[in-house]
């Protein structure tokens, strides 16, 4: 069997990818989180610090299958109507730490990602880590 390769690496979703998804909270159209509840929830699901870089690449990924909506200059973000139907299906009857068996699988479903050029402002990240901290240290 002949294998040759085009140089072409195929585009998979990445378990920080599920992460981010996981973490993003909001109820409906009117209702959004900031990046420093985006990065308490993903230690409170995983007890772990998102890094900057997780986050800056599944979150054009996640817009691009219209699973969320992201404005990074008001700080805003939450799930889509889809998204939330996503979440919500897959986490039926799942634990806090569900996400890490449910979400990859439902997201490797829609295909691969597409990944897209998304910036953060300048210090946005930090800011929102310095808060989270913050927030940290008073409970």
């Amino acid at each position: 069997m002949l294998c040759l390769y085009s140089g072409a690496v195929a585009m998979q979703w990445t378990t920080s990818d599920a992460w981010v998804f996981s973490s993003i909270q909001g109820t409906g159209p009117d209702s959004a989180c900031t990046l420093a509840e985006i990065i308490t929830k993903a230690d409170v699901i995983n007890h772990a610090m998102l890094t900057e870089a997780e986050f800056t690449q599944a979150v054009p990924r996640l817009v691009a299958a219209g699973l969320m909506v992201a404005d990074a200059e008001a700080d805003l973000y939450r799930p889509t109507e889809a998204g939330r139907l996503l979440y919500r299906q897959r986490m039926k009857r799942r634990g806090l730490f569900g996400w890490i068996d449910a979400i990859p699988p439902a997201l490797r479903r829609l295909g691969a990602p597409q990944d897209g050029a998304w910036t953060l402002p300048i210090g946005a990240f930090d800011r929102a880590i310095r808060e989270y901290l913050e927030h940290a240290g008073e409970t």
